[in-house]
């Protein structure tokens, strides 16, 4: 799920230029996620970028038998400052629902000192071991490193970067690569069409994970291939496509809408009505 999550905040790729010129620009993003050919999580993204600081906001709810089963919702954030191009982040965190369980975490990155979170209630005892304090230094939250990765490499038809990333509870690097220029065509899942580039995304563990392997893993592959395109003229690149493999089956997540609002101007990519099974 840190994949899923990862890819769908690439809602920016705008270079430091551009961004100095910024006023103000919101997107307002939907995805459907589908595993096994079944509709399984609904996506919404808002997010608002300006000269000098991000905010982003995300909303998450199974659909059809995951909902039925699990009754999963989340809502997460994240927000902090642009200096001279460069990702500062102050806050971020999310609350779930899980199995009617309910959790929380923030996250706070302090001027100066180390990365702090935030965990409630607190996590229960297993093998995994703190992420030392010299670990989290450098580090952002996920939304954080993900805005710093596109506006480093947005310029580029590249995808080669890693990012570092502390979440609360693990320490681990996105690893970006493998880049390749293709054409996406709209259907009935997705409306966009157009050129994109497709890249590989993995996760590089470093602190804070479980020594043994869950026996309710079901990711077949820690990767994901994901699709990004420029939706609106003079916009920056999001993602409207990613896949990857699970015991599942595949999954696959749409953009099924898009929304811009930058200078009072409003734009709409066309919605459709993604298909159910």
């Amino acid at each position: 799920m840190r994949i899923i999550l990862t890819t769908l905040l690439l809602t920016f790729a705008a270079t430091p230029s551009v961004l100095a010129a910024e006023q103000s620009r919101a997107l307002k993003l939907d995805y459907a996620i589908y595993v096994g050919g079944f509709r399984t999580i609904d996506i919404n993204l808002d997010t608002t970028l300006g000269a000098d600081r991000y905010d982003i906001k995300l909303g998450l709810k199974g659909d059809g038998l995951l909902d039925w089963f699990f009754n999963w919702t989340m809502k997460a954030s994240s927000a902090g400052h642009i200096r001279q191009g460069v990702i500062v982040p102050q806050r971020a965190g999310h609350n779930s629902v899980w199995r009617d369980k309910k959790r929380s975490v923030r996250l706070e990155f302090p001027t100066k000192g180390f990365p702090t979170a935030t965990v409630t209630p607190a996590p229960k005892k297993d093998d995994r071991k703190p992420v030392p304090l010299d670990a989290r230094l450098g580090t952002r939250d996920l939304a954080g490193a993900i805005l710093s990765y596109l506006m480093t490499t947005g310029g580029s038809d590249s995808c080669v970067r890693s990012e570092p990333v502390f979440d609360g509870r693990r320490r681990y690097n996105l690893v970006f690569e493998k880049s390749a220029k293709v054409s996406l065509r709209k259907n009935t899942y997705s409306p966009f069409s157009g050129p994109a580039i497709r890249c590989t995304l993995k996760l590089e563990k470093i602190a804070g994970f479980r020594t043994k392997t869950s026996r309710y893993r079901w990711v077949s592959q820690g990767s994901a291939r994901v699709w990004i395109a420029r939706v609106f003229d003079g916009a920056p690149p999001i993602m409207v496509r990613l896949e990857m493999d699970t015991a599942f089956g595949g999954l696959i997540t749409h953009l099924i809408s898009a929304r811009q609002t930058y200078n009072g101007a409003k734009t709409q990519l066309s919605v459709l009505s993604a298909a159910r099974r």
